[in-house]
């Protein structure tokens, strides 16, 4: 009787310690749900002011990204009713993975199973086409889509300095008035809200330093230490046109076009001078960074000038693109095909490769 008892008493507290914590699991959980609906809020001015590529290009490893447009694209969200937070916080349970999606899920080499279950409700129609876009750049950012098969391009803003994560430049500069040289590299560290956080590493015969300092990409101004606002030298705000003033010290323009080389490239540029002839910069059309400035002053014996020795910013297939994506309509026959397994992942793979090659899907 008495071990019946004890027996009883121990489940008692069993039961009420797992309950509790149950209990506490689910705060913790709420929790975790009420913090991403405050981030989605958060960020969704910024999807109605840059459209969906754009809000997507910025956003897209964002860690709460994918809970984000599920917030969007429900009617849920644009709802005025008392119940919308209970609404939108039921949207965000997880449905239960197994351990083999979650392997999949991790494998680079096949397409993901999450990539699989959005692309089979975009072609039912429960997805908008940024989902599908989502995934197919998730793609030729983890090589599943490889980059020399596809058009390698950076969705920028029209008026802003174009840069990416991990960007670099590598500038020599020379002084006639001494015998060293400098190097000068810029790394491109971080990019959000329109801040560049860059890295900067000098190194001469004698010493090197490293430094960070900020750039804003709309004014291209520079904050370092707190102080601004320098105009950043190295990488103008594009697109530039004859006419073109470049907000520096020397106040120059630009004055005509010329095919700049580097390495192996032909790049289509722009000359910029100031008018009284004593600087000169050579720019990259396309991408706004400059190849080559010299600045001279014969009166004071002065020469200054600064050559790009190596970047990745430039490449042979790259492009830039201010335009919306592109998805024609019939490119959900193939996207059937493939969830319908009448065509394989590779196939399925190659055929988007040819069509982001040929500029016919624009995600």
């Amino acid at each position: 009787m008495r071990k019946s008892v004890l027996l009883f008493t121990l489940l008692s507290i069993l039961s009420i310690i797992s309950g509790a914590q149950l209990a506490a699991a689910q705060i913790s959980d709420n929790k975790e749900k009420i913090n991403i609906l405050q981030t989605c809020e958060k960020i969704y001015p910024d999807l109605q002011k840059l459209g969906n590529a754009k809000f997507r290009e910025r956003y897209q490893y964002f860690d709460s990204f994918r809970d984000c447009i599920a917030l969007y694209d429900d009617s849920a969200w644009d709802s005025t009713e008392s119940d919308r937070t209970d609404r939108l916080i039921l949207l965000l349970e997880k449905p239960i993975q197994t351990k083999i999606i979650r392997d999949r899920s991790n494998d680079t080499q096949g397409i993901p199973q999450w990539i699989r279950d959005d692309t089979k409700r975009w072609d039912r129609g429960d997805e908008k086409d940024n989902v599908l876009s989502y995934g197919i750049r998730y793609m030729m950012n983890s090589k599943i889509i490889k980059s020399e098969n596809a058009l390698d391009y950076k969705n920028c803003e029209s008026g802003d300095i174009c840069l990416s994560q991990n960007d670099f430049v590598k500038y020599s500069i020379k002084n006639n008035d001494n015998d060293d040289t400098i190097i000068l590299t810029h790394t491109f560290d971080d990019i959000s809200n329109n801040i560049v956080y860059v890295i900067s590493e000098e190194s001469s015969k004698n010493s090197k330093t490293v430094t960070n300092f900020q750039i804003n990409k709309t004014s291209g101004f520079v904050k370092h230490d707190k102080k601004c606002c320098a105009q950043y030298p190295f990488v103008h705000q594009i697109p530039m046109n004859l006419g073109t003033k470049i907000n520096q010290a020397n106040s120059a323009e630009v004055v005509s076009e010329a095919i700049f080389s580097f390495k192996d490239l032909k790049r289509p540029s722009f000359i910029a001078k100031d008018k009284v002839g004593k600087y000169l910069e050579i720019i990259d059309k396309e991408t706004g960074m400059v190849f080559f400035s010299k600045y001279q002053d014969k009166t004071k014996r002065l020469l200054q000038t600064v050559q790009l020795v190596d970047t990745n910013i430039v490449k042979k297939d790259t492009t830039i693109r201010y335009d919306d994506m592109k998805i024609p309509p019939w490119f959900k026959n193939t996207v059937k095909w493939w969830t319908e397994g009448k065509i394989s992942d590779s196939e399925y793979i190659a055929g988007i490769s040819y069509l982001l090659k040929n500029d016919v899907l624009r995600i």
